[in-house]
């Protein structure tokens, strides 16, 4: 049974004369601190210190209706306190909220651009800088108003100013606003709403599945994309339950033993509850994924499932919602496949989630969409799931991933390959007559440095395209090189993309490594078409290092000379002209300039705490396997002395040393 504390609190009061429950940890000591008064008019939130004891709020966050934080003042980040913020014993500080920028008493707590409102439902949750919930402001007429990520509720009060009265007691609605010092006034009416408090830190004992009355529910999306954009909606966390009968378990372990790399998919049922509809899947698919980050899902070698006693371990998994039902019934809007994978060699938790939203925000749109959820596999004959922790939950590359970017690509129905060094060889677009690097996914355990993943035209003029292209690169010379790569690629998008993958320190890549990328030409045929590089797999990064190619160190490794331009050519021979050069070092520069809020040390603090803060609840776990978030790289790492929140050997800041200038 999933455990939970309740707190019943009339009229919203958080124990005024004790808050003991609610104390924030500081760096400075312990402090009470409330959310104090709310203005949906002249949009700010006030907090109260009602210790002696200064607090340090760096990183405290504010989450409203539910789990979604409230955007910074380019409404493009989650918002966080800056800092370096201390609010003093008996202080006030303030936020201004949809971009007000003004002045007011007190400690101020910058500026975010989300709303707020007192015709509608709202809840505030103030959140701390290690995920504890701190405080709450709930307008609702629900009866209990619940403070957790399924929150709903309709209006019980329109106001324009609700304040504690006296400082961190009752909510009231108030007739004068105070931002920055004591509340004082007319009071209008009380709030009275009971209030639901959970103890998130135990709810990860137990599988989110739920219950949805027969067929799946219609998520009103009228286009593939839209049910991507909800499927893969950044503000959700879903609870992902996956149901095998034993017999299937026991047929997967066997499958493996007898080869790591298979593809074989097997049967399953899948639950799939985002906390606002429940999907079930009744005989999904699922097969184990990954090259050398390939595992046992339980037990060692040859031993079978010990029900109610398993060794259980994570692993990387392709769920494909309809891979033995052809129907819509077996899809979200027509999504019929997620990619769950662990946070193998990143204690942070964060590595692969941050790269990808760093490609998004700088406009890379051929990157993939990568949120956090929970997962829950359940053998059948075992008392209970067993609950496998945070994992990412990434879009697959594939015909789904084309169609949905199709007005981009300018068309979905070209030829998508898969280019990664495997046991053919690397996938260095060197030599075009390697006959045995070029195959078809038809999944079987078969891999190919080049495998083509569509099938929209026959594999033989697939493969032509691919090998003339590699022809052309490493024939090509001078202007008439750089002119057909002008126009064969689309070199701004390109050259985005290869500014994103070396500042993150991505050494497992094409340049260096000859791997992990995809490449479409968005139409058949060797003449005509457009080349898109995608990028893909980002868990070697933020300073997990290792001495692979021409690379020592991530950080501080020129990114001019990322890898071996003679063994991996592609990059190489587009920078040798100045113009395109030019464009590369003013891309890396526009990266790790702070005013743009993306590679800097003070963005990415915020960015990364946001998301730990929200995990953290959830990440231990039954294989006892990364129970705890830790700022480093990977044990293996060349360079372990990398740190992402730390200014000492911060990764950002040492990396931003080694791009060139303009």
């Amino acid at each position: 049974m999933m455990k939970r504390i309740y707190l019943l609190i009339v009229a919203l009061s958080l124990m005024a004369t004790s808050c003991t429950l609610f104390e924030g940890e500081g760096v400075f000591g312990k402090g009470e601190i409330y959310l104090n008064e709310i203005n949906t008019d002249a949009k700010y939130i006030e907090l109260y210190n009602k210790s002696t004891q200064s607090v340090d709020l760096s990183g405290w966050t504010i989450l409203k209706n539910g789990t979604s934080p409230l955007n910074d003042a380019s409404g493009l980040e989650a918002y966080a306190v800056p800092e370096g913020t201390i609010l003093p014993g008996g202080g006030y500080a303030v936020l201004s909220c949809k971009g007000k920028d003004n002045t007011y008493a007190g400690t101020s707590l910058g500026v975010s651009e989300s709303g707020i409102s007192g015709k509608k439902s709202l809840l505030l949750v103030l959140v701390n800088a290690e995920g504890d919930r701190v405080d709450y402001f709930v307008n609702s007429a629900q009866k209990p108003a619940r403070v957790d990520d399924t929150w709903d509720g309709d209006v019980e009060h329109t106001f324009e100013v609700a304040a504690r009265m006296p400082d961190g007691g009752e909510w009231w609605v108030v007739e004068s606003a105070t931002p920055g010092v004591s509340n004082e006034g007319e009071k209008k009416s009380q709030f009275v709403n009971t209030v639901e408090f959970e103890d998130k830190k135990e709810e990860e004992d137990t599988p989110g599945t739920g219950e949805n009355n027969g067929s799946n529910p219609d998520i009103g999306t009228s286009s593939l994309a839209e049910a991507v954009s909800y499927v893969w909606n950044e503000s959700k966390m879903p609870n992902i339950t996956l149901t095998v009968k034993e017999d299937e378990w026991n047929k997967m372990l066997k499958a493996y033993d007898q080869n790591s790399g298979t593809k074989q998919y097997f049967r399953g049922d899948v639950t799939f509850d985002n906390g606002e509809d429940v999907f079930h899947f009744e005989e999904a698919g699922w097969r184990l994924r990954g090259n050398t980050s390939r595992r046992r899902p339980e037990g060692n070698g040859g031993e079978m499932h010990k029900r109610n006693n398993a060794d259980w371990h994570h692993f990387h998994t392709q769920i494909n919602f309809r891979k033995f039902h052809k129907d819509a019934e077996h899809t979200i809007g027509g999504v019929r496949k997620v990619h769950l994978k662990w946070f193998k060699d990143d204690p942070a938790y964060v590595r692969e989630v941050y790269c990808y939203d760093l490609f998004r925000r700088y406009g890379v749109w051929t990157a993939i969409r990568d949120i956090y959820c929970r997962f829950w596999i359940h053998v059948e004959g075992d008392d209970k799931p067993a609950y496998y922790g945070v994992y990412g939950m990434l879009e697959t590359i594939d015909d789904e991933y084309l169609e949905v970017r199709s007005d981009l690509f300018g068309g979905h129905k070209g030829n998508l390959w898969k280019c990664t060094y495997a046991h053919t060889g690397p996938a260095d677009l060197k030599t075009y007559n390697e006959e045995h690097k070029f195959g078809l996914d038809q999944d079987t355990d078969q891999e190919w440095s080049y495998e083509l993943k569509t099938e929209h035209n026959s594999f033989s003029s697939a493969k032509s395209q691919l090998q003339d292209f590699i022809r052309k690169l490493n024939s090509k010379s001078g202007q008439e090189l750089h002119d057909w790569l002008g126009t064969t690629i689309d070199m701004p998008l390109f050259l985005k993309t290869y500014a994103v993958n070396v500042v993150v320190g991505m050494w497992d890549d094409y340049w260096n490594n000859s791997n992990n990328y995809y490449l479409y030409f968005n139409k058949d045929g060797n003449e005509g078409y457009k080349l898109f590089f995608i990028p893909y797999d980002y868990d070697n990064s933020l300073g997990t290092t290792n001495h692979c190619g021409v690379q020592s160190d991530a950080g501080r490794h020129d990114p001019l000379a990322w890898g071996d331009g003679n063994k991996n050519p592609l990059v190489a021979k587009i920078l040798q002209f100045a113009d395109y050069r030019e464009m590369y070092v003013e891309y890396l520069n526009e990266l790790i300039d702070p005013s743009r809020g993306l590679f800097d040390f003070n963005s990415s603090y915020g960015r990364i705490t946001s998301w730990q803060s929200r995990i953290a609840p959830y990440v231990s776990n039954d294989t006892g396997e990364d129970m705890e978030i830790k700022d480093r790289p990977a044990g293996w790492s060349s360079h372990g002395e990398y740190r992402l929140l730390k200014n000492d050997n911060n990764f950002f800041t040492i990396k931003a040393s080694s791009i060139p200038r303009q």
